[in-house]
């Protein structure tokens, strides 16, 4: 009797633990923003929201032929491709309009810092054009690695407008098939981008990212040795020799980019390494390198690499 009590008791458990599943497989499948059915990106746009990279206008409306502000499409790329901010600067240290307690205020400040060409003046509520979006798309494309692409020339036929920089912008995205042109050749650079475009592009974007893109792994500079001296040169006035150890050859030398004045008499002398003459013979021995520069007397001095680029 107890065995077919057990027996009567896993079979329910059994059937309650199926329906438990189903009705869980149904509720996080099943979810589909109501008003995008028949829409090409429809599986694009419920995976991203599924991932939380963006919501819809309200809980159960997407509203994918609505416009696209520059707030919402910055939102889209920095969220998309996980772009982060590089350091504690506030929104306002970047941009007029942006203020520092908006929703997205980190999402421009992480964009401004992964190189994304957004303007001092820029207005996040104003509507963001399709060129717009895709340029910056590219932009942060690039700020996660490098890529390569094959080099076919597209004629863009509503282009004439373009700037160098667009045209060359979308050569490459074209060339990486993440943006297309119409039958006729159009792209509509100047119409605004609606929310489905720009989540479809942020998907496509975000898997071209995953699957293509070779994350750059930082060199580390290179463990130079560096001295400072000072000596009188006129009244008030101090020659500072900056000797740099530790260069691979004879060859390299030094050159000083800048001076940074500080409180209390301090000067920062900023020097970067400067190669061989590529024609040159050198032998393969550690060697060292001086550079003279001047500052007013009484002041000490520190020096900082400038590595390329910066």
């Amino acid at each position: 009797m107890k065995k077919q009590t057990f027996k009567m008791h896993a079979k329910k458990m059994t059937i309650a633990c199926g329906i438990l599943a189903a009705s869980l497989s149904v509720g996080t499948s099943a979810f589909a923003f109501s008003d995008l059915k028949g829409n090409n990106a429809e599986h694009k746009i419920n995976a991203l929201h599924s991932q939380g990279i963006l919501n819809g206008m309200t809980k159960d409306k997407f509203a994918p032929k609505s416009k696209v502000t520059v707030a919402q499409g910055v939102q889209f790329l920095v969220s998309g491709l996980k772009l982060s901010p590089t350091s504690t600067a506030k929104a306002s240290d970047y941009f007029d309009k942006v203020n520092d307690k908006s929703w997205y205020a980190s999402a421009f400040i992480a964009a401004k810092q992964n190189g994304l060409t957004l303007d001092k003046t820029i207005d996040p509520n104003a509507a963001m054009t399709r060129i717009q979006f895709a340029t910056l798309m590219l932009q942060a494309l690039e700020s996660k690695g490098q890529f390569a692409t094959t080099k076919m020339y597209f004629n863009i036929a509503d282009g004439t407008k373009l700037t160098t920089a667009e045209n060359g912008a979308m050569q490459t995205l074209l060339n990486t098939r993440l943006v297309t042109l119409d039958k006729n050749g159009n792209f509509r650079p100047y119409d605004t981008i609606t929310r489905a475009e720009a989540a479809e592009w942020t998907y496509d974007a975000m898997k071209f990212a995953k699957e293509v893109i070779k994350p750059v792994t930082p060199t580390p500079a290179p463990a130079y040795e560096a001295t400072v001296t000072l000596a009188k040169a006129a009244d008030g006035v101090n020659k500072v020799t900056l000797t740099v150890g530790n260069l691979p050859n004879p060859g390299y030398g030094l050159s000083v980019t800048k001076i940074e004045f500080g409180a209390n008499k301090t000067a920062v002398i900023y020097y970067r390494v400067t190669s061989p003459d590529p024609n040159g013979m050198y032998a393969q021995v550690i060697s060292s390198a001086s550079v003279v520069t001047y500052l007013p007397e009484g002041y000490t001095a520190t020096a900082k690499l400038v590595t390329s680029g910066k």
